[in-house]
């Protein structure tokens, strides 16, 4: 289609043309007292890690040690305080983490005046109505940055919720961070071993054959999109964590600032950023069933004055399965640049590159009671065929530029591409009596490539209005994408169930592949205002809409489809009040819009209707022990209309895939979530979810309606905690850590009358750092629970992972 390379060129045009208009602006350098405050990145930099061995000494000398070995300025207004002693500190932590260890029982906190200069103090009163609790104002809290690294297991900032660096604390919406430091302790391998740290988040049932990440179910409902630093990433592609420097989960509707969204929520990864200290890590990792990982990370300057910054990521896994015949090979690249010409201007230039290769994988059958029929380990694929290769490219940048402290813009690009290749052996169906099974299986041969290219232009302008304070931002969004997919499938006989099957198909050398091309052009215009109000600014305000464009082209085997066109406005409206520094509620009303993707019709190959959401959403958000800890609780009401149902008897029977239009169904819930510190040694990450979820309406199955929705447990929860000796004690850099993972009584996805049993998995941790040195330890599935993460149907379900042992070594210079 010529369409598509049209819309590629007037993307990259606009890129051009934004580039053409910045470039003066890069080339003048802000002086003065007008000059703009520095921008995020720079300010993020006060956030890096330094190498500090302090011994306990009077506090102003302590301080003046940190400030030499950082090159922070450090001034200290209440001299008559520093009659106290620091603590001893040994060890590599960043700026903000050392100071706040030197800090601790001081009764002192530290506060960044500039991008270069701290200034410690006791927290401020109220000398006309007496003390007021503050939050301390504390260096974490005042260099994070939404886009940058994480202090610790306790986020501050996120800009998925609202598209600007905005306090967790002050959003209305339900907002989960698990920073880099969570993955590292966990041990997390894949990104659903992230996600699932966030309340009403699991793995979705559904095998897709072009992806090699399960994505979420969210607040009940399936994300098939993912985020990628701010942006769409299309549901074709893998991820892997080794340039992952945070994972955020928005739960809700999130069609106000990023389109066709499904009304559960969006998972966002971060990426790393380069950084201006020097930094050099190499890591090995090995493990249970032939395991073994090598990654390496670094950065730094590229010039003397450090304007321009790189960061270069690598990581091979090459690793067997507890599943016969798996075997997963993977190569990731990432380098990426950061040019900071002013202190008011950022060009950020990333490029990814992964190539994934590993058999296809229908998982084992089950009994009508949702047991399993064979061990967890039995493969009924064919090993001799190709399987699933994988190949993921992403380019983009990101532009910044601060025009005065009153007005910023904000554009970015980004070119993403998936090609796979997906030759095997599907199960399609479970038959016959009690204890003489068989399996129905399909060989499919398939080749897709996914391309996407999207342009983003943002406007914020902050200022003043009357008693209230505006943080208005506007934008605009072009999103041009093109799917190519041929597949060809025939049906196999059936073949008993037993542990040791083996399939052995040759497959013809005449393979005609059906072939579907879609072209998709989205166009989204959108507005938003936080809005502050009451002489403290308190009461916060979140107003939004969305105007979005849909047009699609569809063509099956040369037959070209009607064209869809679809439009529609979204809004949300919220309302967050702060009753004290420690304690605020919040209330919220959001819409969703979802165009079905081309090729969603029914059986007679009409187009379906776009899906629409509505959520209404209150909550509750607290900080505890000197704001290191905070927790939100939320409870929520989710309707999704036009929803188009997969027809999996359908496709059973003729490999098409079709739809059920017009259903409508429900979520509400209620969830917890809780992260950060107890005390500077205990970390800790707890939620809890209960997510209720019914077919209110299904024409074509009446049978349906009321009944809950597939895949998704009524109740989960997780529990993780860590402890790590101080510098100052004699097991210093020794640490320990364990959690648990509950996920009650589920369905499979597309057969919500066969039950899954709840399961209960307990895993460990423990590491030891030595100078420039860690080493890790780390223990999934401790006691070796037997169980079933999740399911399509009886005839492909997925056993969780066995006990299984991970060390690494990684070395930072």
């Amino acid at each position: 289609m010529g369409a598509g390379a049209c819309r590629a060129r007037l993307l990259i045009g606009a890129s051009a043309l934004v580039f053409a208009q910045a470039m003066p602006a890069m080339a003048q350098t802000d002086t003065g007292a007008n000059a703009p405050a520095p921008t995020p990145t720079l300010v993020a930099q006060a956030a890096q890690s330094y190498s500090f061995d302090i011994a306990s000494k009077p506090l102003p000398q302590a301080i003046a040690d940190f400030s030499a070995v950082t090159g922070l300025q450090v001034l200290y207004t209440e001299r008559s305080t520093f009659d106290r002693t620091a603590p001893a500190l040994k060890g590599t932590y960043t700026a903000q983490e050392a100071l706040r260890r030197l800090l601790a029982g001081s009764g002192l906190v530290g506060r960044y005046t500039s991008a270069t200069a701290v200034t410690v103090e006791r927290p401020r009163q109220n000398d006309s109505n007496g003390p007021i609790q503050l939050k301390p104002i504390n260096v974490a809290g005042s260099t994070e940055w939404a886009f940058g690294p994480v202090d610790g297991y306790k986020a501050d900032r996120s800009a998925t919720a609202t598209r600007t660096d905005t306090p967790i604390s002050e959003t209305p919406a339900s907002v989960q961070v698990i920073p880099r430091e969570v993955i590292e302790d966990q041990g997390a391998l894949n990104l659903k071993d992230v996600y699932e740290n966030a309340s009403g988040v699991l793995q979705g049932g559904n095998t897709l054959n072009a992806q090699s990440e399960v994505l979420p179910l969210i607040r009940g409902f399936e994300s098939p999109i993912l985020l990628r630093n701010g942006l769409r990433a299309t549901q074709v592609g893998a991820v892997d964590l080794f340039n992952v420097e945070r994972v955020e989960v928005l739960k809700g509707p999130a069609s106000i600032l990023y389109g066709a969204i499904e009304p559960g929520g969006i998972v966002n990864y971060v990426t790393k950023r380069p950084q201006a200290t020097p930094r050099y890590a190499l890591e090995g990792q090995g493990g249970s069933f032939g395991f073994f990982r090598t990654s390496m990370d670094t950065t730094g300057p590229v010039t003397e004055e450090k304007s321009l910054l790189y960061r270069f990521n690598a990581a091979y896994t090459n690793s067997d399965s507890f599943r016969d015949e798996m075997e997963l090979e993977r190569v990731a690249v990432s380098p990426s640049l950061l040019w900071q010409p002013t202190d008011s201007t950022d060009l950020f230039i990333d490029f990814s590159y992964l190539r994934e290769e590993q058999p296809l994988d229908s998982g084992i059958p089950l009994d009508e009671n949702g047991k399993r029929l064979v061990p967890r380990k039995t493969f009924f694929g064919d090993p001799d065929l190709d399987g699933r290769d994988i190949e993921d490219i992403n380019v983009s940048y990101q532009l910044e530029h601060a025009f005065s402290d009153a007005w910023s813009v904000r554009n970015q690009f980004q070119f993403h591409r998936a090609d796979a290749s997906n030759e095997g052996i599907r199960s399609t169906g479970v038959g016959g009596p009690t204890g003489n099974e068989f399996i129905g299986l399909r060989y499919q041969n398939e080749d897709r490539t996914d391309d996407e290219l999207q342009f983003v232009v943002d406007a914020l302008s902050k200022f003043e209005l009357g008693p209230s304070d505006h943080a208005f931002l506007f934008g605009s969004e072009l999103i041009s994408q093109y799917s190519d997919f041929r597949r060809f499938r025939q049906n196999l006989a059936p073949v008993p169930i037993f542990s040791n099957v083996r399939v052995d198909f040759d497959p013809p050398d005449d393979q005609p592949k059906q072939s579907i091309e879609g072209d998709t052009l989205r166009a989204g215009f959108y507005v938003q205002d936080q809005i502050s109000l009451l002489s403290d600014g308190r009461l916060k305000l979140l107003l939004g809409g969305r105007y979005d464009v849909v047009r699609q082209e569809n063509e099956r085997d040369g037959v070209h489809s009607p064209d869809v066109d679809d439009d529609k406005f979204s809004g949300r409206a919220a309302i967050l009040y702060e009753f004290t520094n420690q304690y605020a509620g919040y209330a919220s009303v959001s819409q969703s819009f979802n165009p079905q993707d081309p090729g969603t019709v029914d059986a007679d190959g009409n187009a379906l209707d776009p899906e629409i959401g509505l959520q209404y959403e209150a909550g509750f958000k607290a900080s505890f022990f000197d704001d290191r800890l905070s927790a939100t609780v939320s409870v929520y009401q989710i309707e999704k209309e036009d929803v188009a149902l997969f027809d999996q008897d359908f496709f059973i029977a003729t490999g098409e895939i079709t739809f059920f239009p017009g259903v409508e169904q429900r979520s509400r819930g209620v969830e917890v979530d809780i992260t950060g510190a107890i005390t500077d040694r205990i970390n800790v990450l707890a939620n809890y979810s209960f997510t209720d979820t019914e077919v209110l309406e299904n024409a074509n199955d009446p049978d349906m309606e009321g009944e809950r929705l597939g895949g998704v447990p009524k109740h989960k929860a997780r529990l993780w905690t860590t402890f790590e000796f101080g510098a100052g004690d004699r097991l210093s850099g020794l640490g320990f850590g364990g959690g648990v993972r509950y996920v009650g009584e589920s369905t499979a996805l597309f057969e919500n009358e066969l039950e899954l049993d709840p399961y209960v998995v307990v895993d460990a941790a423990a590491w030891y750092r030595w100078k420039a040195v860690d080493f890790r330890l780390n223990v999934l599935n401790l006691f070796d629970e037997d169980y079933i993460v999740r399911a399509s149907g009886r005839a492909i379900a997925h056993p969780g992972e066995p006990l299984t042992v991970i060390g690494s070594l990684r070395v930072r210079f």
